[in-house]
């Protein structure tokens, strides 16, 4: 620092020098008048001086970009007249280089014992410039936090309640105060909580999940349907939740089921009163033929009871058709999420459209590798599956030398269900009356393969390992 003969810093107290020098504040010592006369090195990086450029700075208008302080109003100014010690005074200021910065500034009177001698000022100054931005950023978040028409949480690694936005207490009328003692899962509707379970263990290996639907209870006892993002943060042991309210659109969506489930049951009746009637026409032959043999005396045990054994076989095909049309109709807002055969599944969906296939000459070929499991409702990917058959059906039923495939592959860990038939591929990959969100919400993808000549969806899921079964008992007896 330079030398002074008017009560300031000097070179001869090497310490105080050498302290100054290390210092990050900015330090200013100027006389009476306001003349800049002592500084430090951080003084001049942070108001972007040069040490001549500075000595030769007065309090000067902070409204023009080539001054730096303040002139006669200057708070230290005011410290000089008043005796009183400024403290963490914010404002801005700008750099010759036209650049604002923001300070945080102290400003200290200091007075001689010799009362004829004027008192100088000490102004210490740090650049807040960054923090400035920072806590502009946050109250960004803060609002966005308070405006946001989605659901947001924060709850800890245990799983408690930390923080919920205004919107949180708008859609389920709880305040914070009434659940800051309860966990995000006693919320859940008791249906849901072996798939919200399953997620939270994924996300405690610190993967997000960007889609994810269940129940959640409000304040007044009924339910609301949330599709939830969540991101944990693995520094601070938070987990960041945010919900979008579904619930009117899933009541339109299983609206849409319901009545895509109806006309996909008049699609397939003409099969299925197909099977009925050959079926009780077998059934009456048989009965016919053992009456009358009984009639004429002529009763063959052996003959008979091959006659019996056909009329049962009948039966079962009758009682598995129905069977499979009624759980094809069946109610299913609330199925819950289980591991699934493809087998299965293919085979209660294809008892259904066979006959009509048959009937009409198209062509039904099905592969399928090994029977794998795929975790979803049942109900609602044979609804995808019947109505995708029924659509290739009707493509190509009058067309000579039609067929229609469907191939379960297994590769890697995703396991993929092709639906392809003999049109050629003029369709545009529309979801056809499928709810877009259905293949998602069972955890998979669906999408039209625009590569195939001919017609051709294709399904993906993942596979379920070997050790999901035990994996969900765990779970199932923490709960």
């Amino acid at each position: 620092m330079p030398d002074s003969n008017n009560g300031g810093f000097n070179d001869s107290n090497s310490s105080l020098y050498a302290l100054l020098q290390c210092m990050v504040e900015g330090v200013l010592l100027q006389d009476s008048t306001g003349k800049i006369i002592q500084f430090n090195q951080s003084a001049l990086d942070i108001l972007g001086l040069t040490e001549e450029k500075l000595l030769s700075q007065d309090f000067i208008d902070p409204l023009r970009q080539d001054k730096i302080f303040p002139g006669k109003n200057h708070i230290g100014m005011n410290s000089l007249k008043t005796g009183e010690i400024q403290r963490n005074i914010v404002l801005n200021i700008f750099r010759t280089d036209g650049e604002m910065r923001w300070i945080s500034l102290n400003a200290v009177p200091i007075f001689s014992h010799d009362k004829n001698k004027l008192p100088h000022l000490i102004s210490t100054f740090t650049d807040i410039t960054e923090m400035k931005k920072i806590l502009s950023e946050l109250n960004q978040v803060q609002l966005l936090f308070n405006i946001s028409h989605d659901l947001m949480i924060i709850a800890n690694k245990e799983g408690f309640f930390k923080r919920v936005n205004p919107r949180f207490q708008d859609v389920l009328g709880y305040f914070l105060s009434e659940i800051i003692s309860q966990k995000f899962i006693n919320f859940v509707h008791p249906e849901d909580l072996l798939s919200t379970q399953i997620e939270l263990k994924k996300i405690e290996s610190g993967k997000r999940t960007i889609h994810f639907i269940n129940r959640y209870r409000s304040k007044k006892g009924d339910y609301r349907v949330f599709d939830w993002v969540v991101v944990p943060d693995s520094e601070s042991g938070l987990i960041y939740f945010t919900a979008r309210d579904i619930t009117d659109y899933k009541a339109e969506e299983l609206d849409l089921i319901h009545s895509s489930k109806v006309y996909s049951i008049g699609e397939v009746t003409s099969g299925i009163a197909y099977v009925i009637h050959g079926q009780l026409a077998i059934i009456g032959g048989h009965l016919a033929f053992i009456q009358d043999q009984i009639e004429k005396g002529q009763v063959e045990p052996g003959e008979l009871k091959i006659k019996i054994q056909s009329i049962d076989e009948s039966v079962q095909r009758l009682s598995k058709t129905t069977k499979d049309l009624t759980s094809f109709a069946r109610e299913t807002q609330h199925e819950q999420v289980a591991n699934v055969s493809v087998a299965k599944m293919l085979e209660s969906v294809l008892g259904l459209c066979r006959e009509r296939f048959r009937i009409h000459g198209v062509k039904l070929d099905i592969q399928i590798e090994d029977d794998p499991l795929i975790r979803c409702r049942e109900s609602q990917i044979e609804h995808v599956l019947i109505t995708l058959l029924n659509d290739a059906y009707n493509k190509v039923h009058s067309q000579r030398d039609s067929w229609v495939q469907v191939l379960v592959t297994t590769q890697g860990d995703v396991i993929k269900i092709l639906i392809a038939d003999s049109a050629p591929a003029e369709r545009d990959g529309k979801y056809l009356n499928i709810p877009a969100g259905i293949i998602e919400e069972n955890f998979g993808t669906f999408y039209f393969d625009r590569s195939s000549p001919n017609t051709k969806f294709v399904l993906e899921f993942p596979l379920m390992k070997e050790n999901i079964n035990s994996d969900i008992s765990n779970i199932d007896e923490q709960l």
